[in-house]
């Protein structure tokens, strides 16, 4: 399944602080895969999960939200596989919610905890069934095309070249879908307002903008692999 984790709109500020950006986007993407891992663990399943990090919106907005493939179902303790096609979305969002803040409040310090506090009360009262979680079911029969889709959106940069429609020297055009109506429509920046809206979704150095869990993780890969194979030959 293709999951879509978005935080309280209010909360982006935080995001996007230079001093605690790093701890909190990698945090980020550790706290939604270690809440899909722990769901499927409770039912004795090893489940896998790639998570990939998307700092912008459509408008080049700071937007922090997380894209996740997840597999549905995993490895039992048996080492067999076994298929749950199954995830309480509504317990999801409300825990979703409850791991951001706290994650948050982990990272700031005292001080920046105080400044930011009203941000996080409204987060909390304004979003009483939790942050918002995505995950449209897909046709079984198109699975690979599907997969490549998938992928390569989760891959990709702020912005499309055949999304920008005008350039003249001095102004940049770009087309956007706004999410309220879901209406096509166009946005004018000056060259230097575009710049400064493109460049604050360049990662920092180093760091991992897609991430791997549970089976899809480092330390079991390799034999996770050579079981995946078997099932293969298998089926």
């Amino acid at each position: 399944r293709h999951v879509v984790m978005t935080i309280d709109q209010g909360l982006r500020p935080i995001f996007a602080n230079l001093r605690y950006r790093q701890d909190l986007l990698k945090g980020l993407m550790d706290e939604v895969a270690r809440l899909l891992t722990e769901y499927f663990q409770k039912r004795g399943i090893e489940a896998g999960v790639i998570a990939a990090l998307h700092t912008f919106g459509s408008k080049l907005e700071f937007n922090p939200h997380v894209h996740l493939l997840v597999t549905m179902g995993g490895v039992t303790k048996q080492g067999t596989w076994e298929e749950y096609n199954y995830i309480p979305f509504v317990k999801l969002r409300k825990q979703w919610q409850t791991v951001v803040l706290k994650l948050i409040r982990r990272v700031l310090s005292d001080r920046a905890k105080k400044q930011v506090q009203p941000l996080l009360q409204a987060a909390y009262k304004n979003n009483a069934e939790g942050f918002y979680v995505h995950a449209p079911k897909k046709s079984r029969t198109k699975l690979k095309s599907l997969l490549g889709y998938i992928g390569r959106y989760m891959k990709r940069g702020p912005i499309a070249l055949q999304r920008i429609v005008m350039y003249d020297g001095e102004v940049v055009a770009f087309t956007f879908q706004d999410k309220r109506d879901n209406q096509w429509k166009v946005e004018e920046l000056s060259v230097e307002e575009f710049i400064g809206r493109l460049i604050r979704h360049i990662p920092d150095q180093q760091f991992k903008m897609i991430r791997h869990y549970g089976i899809y993780s480092r330390r079991t890969k390799t034999l996770m692999k050579r079981v995946v194979e078997h099932f293969q030959r298998e089926k």
